[in-house]
């Protein structure tokens, strides 16, 4: 049974990616400082994302995916990934903690939800690494790609206040501390482990 905890109203759930795996998803351990927002463009649950990052076998991934319901980290914090076009050196790929928000194809109330969830999750981060709101990047800072599309869309100033009202509310409440609470090779056991439904 796939264990998770809630805090408020947002499930974290931790899949873990197997090491055989870390040379096309996060070769490298990083110093971190800072985020990058990405939008899925894509209508799938974080969950989903996640899998399917991580099932693929070529140099895509991300930190942790977002959605209406549910944090889902698919690489440690500490490695690099393949999100930010930058290459494997570069800042955005390196030296960032790279997030998905879900449901951005279609928007509606899922990315809306979604996208509140990303802002707690978010300043969670920056409250745990003692960083400010100039921490928070996007992915077309680091490549010509428009991305994230739909926060870019609805205004990236927006989004940026909705973090720093956040931030001054509320300092060190960290909720993706703990242990490991799913590890498998057969990534694609995460899309029937319990997901979907309450606890």
């Amino acid at each position: 049974k796939l264990n998770t905890r809630q805090v408020k109203t947002m499930q974290i759930t931790n899949v873990v990616c197997p090491e055989s795996k870390y040379l096309i998803k996060c070769p490298d351990i990083t110093n971190k400082d800072g985020i990058v927002i990405h939008n899925t463009a894509n209508d799938a649950s974080a969950m989903s994302e996640i899998s399917y990052m991580l099932g693929r076998p070529d140099k895509v991934s991300f930190h942790v995916a977002v959605d209406n319901y549910r944090v889902v980290t698919g690489l440690p914090f500490e490695r690099s990934c393949f999100a930010a076009g930058d290459g494997r050196y570069g800042k955005g790929n390196a030296n960032k903690i790279n997030i998905e928000i879900c449901y951005s194809k279609t928007g509606g109330d899922r990315f809306i939800k979604a996208e509140q969830n990303a802002v707690d999750l978010i300043v969670d981060i920056l409250n745990r690494y003692n960083w400010d709101i100039d921490s928070v990047t996007k992915h077309q800072d680091y490549t010509n790609k428009y991305c994230p599309h739909r926060t870019l869309d609805l205004g990236w100033d927006r989004f940026l206040n909705m973090i720093s009202e956040k931030l001054s509310e509320t300092k060190a409440r960290p909720f993706l501390v703990g242990e490991t609470v799913y590890n498998t090779e057969d990534i694609y056991l995460t899309e029937t482990a319990g997901y979907g439904g309450k606890e």
